[in-house]
């Protein structure tokens, strides 16, 4: 029985009903990050078991309540990461925007909470019951060859979204396959050889992933700015505002320009 993989479940178990607790208190940002990180973790456990189980153990509806609650998480999360950098910036006399922020913000966690009062715990209980089910015929052996082949779909599905668009939504996507790689490589704690199958190291990985991030966090507050301008066309702070965009297309331009360099060049796609 491949132990590893019920331990990594459990991990990350508890972490999503601490940080659950923790999302109680709306000064605790890192609560709704942490909670989305072990979920998005779990999918990836998921899909892995539904290959060992050879699509019967249902990942997507083992899953269905918990990804609800994350569905809901995303929207408030999005939210505080843009308004955190509407913080940040250097023009004192963008006030009005950031205060759009804090109320956008207020509306979305309002329907988060709503959202966490309804959710059952009871499902991450029968989730674990299934997959101790599962493991307790299986071989390390046949859990690693399914981890290469999920590997290699990843690595597949990369090649087809980077070459199937040139829309700035395929990069989000390659980036959400990257993270499950990283993940998916945590669950059989470096024993997949992804380097092999996508030409760089997990460490490089992880810096690819935080450019993406950033790349990211970029592509959303300027989404969320040219909808505020839309809205308020007349706005007193117009020119600050511009020129605050300006600056913040440049800085993604060339977060993207060095994103796709890495993806074409290192990862070789």
């Amino acid at each position: 029985m491949p132990s590893h993989i019920l331990a990594y479940f459990q991990k990350h178990k508890s972490i999503i009903e601490e940080n659950l607790l923790l999302c109680r208190d709306p000064e605790d940002v890192e609560a709704i990050h942490n909670f989305r990180l072990s979920v998005k973790r779990l999918r990836v456990l998921a899909r892995l078991s539904d290959l060992i189980s050879d699509d019967v153990f249902d990942a997507k509806g083992s899953l269905r309540e918990i990804n609800k609650l994350f569905k809901r998480s995303g929207r408030l999360r999005d939210l505080q990461v843009t308004g955190q950098l509407m913080i940040d910036q250097q023009y004192e006399d963008l006030d009005p925007v950031i205060k759009l922020f804090d109320r956008r913000i207020a509306k979305q966690r309002s329907k988060f909470e709503q959202a966490l009062d309804i959710f059952s715990k009871e499902s991450l209980d029968e989730f674990e019951r299934k997959l101790k089910e599962l493991l307790q015929n299986v071989s390390e052996k046949q859990a690693l060859a399914c981890g290469h082949i999920l590997l290699a779909t990843l690595e597949s599905d990369i090649h087809i979204l980077f070459h199937g668009s040139t829309k700035e939504k395929r990069l989000h996507n390659i980036r959400t396959k990257l993270k499950d790689v990283i993940y998916l490589g945590n669950i059989f704690d470096g024993r997949l050889p992804v380097q092999d199958y996508l030409h760089i190291s997990i460490e490089r990985l992880r810096e690819l992933g935080e450019l993406a991030g950033a790349w990211h966090d970029s592509l959303n507050l300027e989404v969320n700015l040219e909808k505020y301008l839309r809205k308020r066309p007349d706005t007193g702070n117009i020119n600050s505002l511009q020129e605050f965009m300006q600056e913040l297309k440049v800085k993604k331009q060339g977060l993207s320009q060095e994103y796709v360099c890495i993806l074409m060049n290192e990862m070789k796609v």
